[in-house]
């Protein structure tokens, strides 16, 4: 695990230097700290996504209820959305977790997009999902891009298999929310949760890291 420590600030003012696709792709370094919301953070971050071994590919299809229990299990629990931004952007506040630029190649987030279908996903048959799963993924073994990796030595933030955090914001509808994207999104970065899928939602591309409060803390 990873300790990841500093000044969570939930609005931040970037200025974009390359936008295309409707997404930026770099940034003026630095960043403007927008109030109302500071947030201490210190916390211990697994360095991959669970199982969090090297080497070996994420699991996904895993609903945020059940990556909560494999956390507990591991006497863990799952990040917070602000402990995962924070872990991924660093003290400078980084847009990436390797920098203010999209690097082609850094991280697992450059692959063409491979249409999926929901209804086999969403089968009761586990042999048909699972089917469905292994066509569709491209995702890689923990580790395999060693440019990802965030100034706290944490691996792979950004693409790979999107990840379940638990919501800072009370407002949101879900406890549950996602973060840093998959392997098909080339824009990925450390800010921007996705809000919109309830605990019960599992999904291909979805996975999840564990977090812990560190030891006297």
């Amino acid at each position: 695990m990873r300790l990841v420590e500093g000044v969570h600030h939930e609005f931040v003012q970037r200025l974009c230097l390359d936008w295309h696709q409707d997404h930026c792709f770099a940034f003026h370094p630095g960043a403007l700290a927008k109030e109302p919301r500071a947030t201490p953070i210190r916390a211990c971050m697994d360095t991959y996504e669970w199982p969090n071994r090297a080497g070996v590919v994420p699991a996904v299809m895993d609903r945020f209820v059940d990556a909560e229990a494999k956390c507990f299990s591991a006497g863990k629990r799952l990040c917070t959305e602000f402990e995962w931004e924070q872990a991924c952007e660093g003290p400078e506040t980084r847009p990436f977790p390797y920098g203010h630029k999209q690097t082609p190649g850094a991280c697992n987030s450059d692959k063409v997009y491979r249409p999926v279908s929901e209804a086999k996903l969403a089968s009761r048959d586990a042999a048909i999902w699972q089917a469905e799963t292994k066509r569709a993924w491209q995702g890689e073994p923990a580790g395999a891009y060693p440019a990802c990796i965030s100034v706290y030595g944490v691996h792979d933030l950004a693409g790979n298999v999107e990840e379940w955090v638990t919501t800072s914001r009370p407002e949101w509808p879900f406890r549950s929310g996602l973060k840093g994207g998959y392997w098909s999104k080339p824009w990925a970065g450390c800010r921007g949760t996705n809000e919109r899928h309830g605990p019960q939602f599992r999904f291909y591309e979805v996975g999840f890291r564990c977090c812990k409060d560190p030891s006297g803390g």
